[in-house]
């Protein structure tokens, strides 16, 4: 555990060393009760903030997707052990900080930024907890391990959509290519609901059915696309965040998209769920 003294306990602790002199030279006891006194309080103070820390249990819960490079609000989930309820702990990353005025043996609830710098799975988040109570003069510290089962998705970088059979409209990212893509005009049938847009749901017919239905669109079935390494330039980290973004791209706009890596190939779908499965495949590739 690691303490920090902040400016208003370097003055405290000058202070009292100025005193404490002053009271051996002079031999007044007054001067010798206020030192005493001051050093009880410093010491009932580093046994308080010990014990605020004690028993501190720390967990994060994730957003539904994390991409490598971005900064994520993560839920932190917070509780103390024991009968005795702390004060004024931190919880802090690399990039962002969360106070807790009160922590108990209910859980508290904030809100708490992360950075990942590289895809793939985390199995665990280092964080520091700290406090300064009661004094607000020194600040106690020590990491935690937090463990978490997330898998950090590569960060997407813009890149051209060449495949041929896109077409030229679609590989200029045109809005009208986009519209059509997209398919909301023509509506042909209903079915169940996969991760489509909120837009095509159904609620009436969904309220009856008791699950989700989407309405299926003539101009929805698109060209499906298999992507591989080999349509983008780069390092094997730059292709992959390419072909992330054109993954992402691809099916926003309704088309089919499968991967190609090596050996291993994942068929062509559409949908929010498929999504998450190309991405997870790039991520641990």
């Amino acid at each position: 555990m690691k303490v920090k003294v902040k400016r208003s306990g370097s003055v405290f602790i000058g202070v009292t060393v100025f005193l404490g002199v002053a009271a051996a030279n002079t031999g007044n006891n007054l001067l010798y009760i206020l030192v005493s006194s001051l050093l009880s309080l410093m010491l009932v103070s580093g046994l308080t903030s010990l014990l605020n820390l004690k028993g501190i249990q720390v967990l994060l819960v994730p957003p539904p997707r994390v991409f490598a490079g971005r900064r994520t609000p993560f839920r932190v989930l917070i509780t103390k052990k024991g009968k005795f309820p702390s004060f004024l702990i931190r919880v802090s990353s690399d990039v962002d900080s969360c106070l807790f005025t009160l922590v108990d043996g209910k859980s508290r609830e904030g809100k708490l930024d992360l950075l990942f710098k590289r895809r793939g799975r985390v199995g665990s988040v280092r964080l520091t907890v700290s406090s300064d109570f009661p004094l607000g003069m020194f600040v106690r510290s020590y990491t935690l391990e937090v463990p978490i089962d997330l898998i950090v998705f590569p960060r997407p970088v813009p890149s051209e959509i060449r495949p041929k059979e896109l077409g030229r409209d679609l590989r200029e990212g045109s809005k009208s290519a986009e519209t059509k893509a997209k398919g909301y005009d023509e509506f042909r049938d209903l079915r169940t609901y996969s991760g489509e847009p909120m837009k095509l749901i159904h609620w009436r017919v969904s309220a009856k059915v008791g699950e989700l239905m989407v309405k299926d669109t003539v101009s929805e079935a698109r060209d499906p696309v298999i992507l591989s390494l080999d349509d983008v330039d780069g390092s094997l980290e730059e292709r992959i965040s390419r072909l992330t973004y054109m993954v992402i791209k691809l099916i926003r706009i309704g088309h089919p998209v499968g991967l190609k890596l090596g050996s291993r190939e994942v068929p062509p779908d559409v949908g929010e769920d498929h999504l998450g499965r190309l991405l997870k495949e790039l991520a641990l590739y």
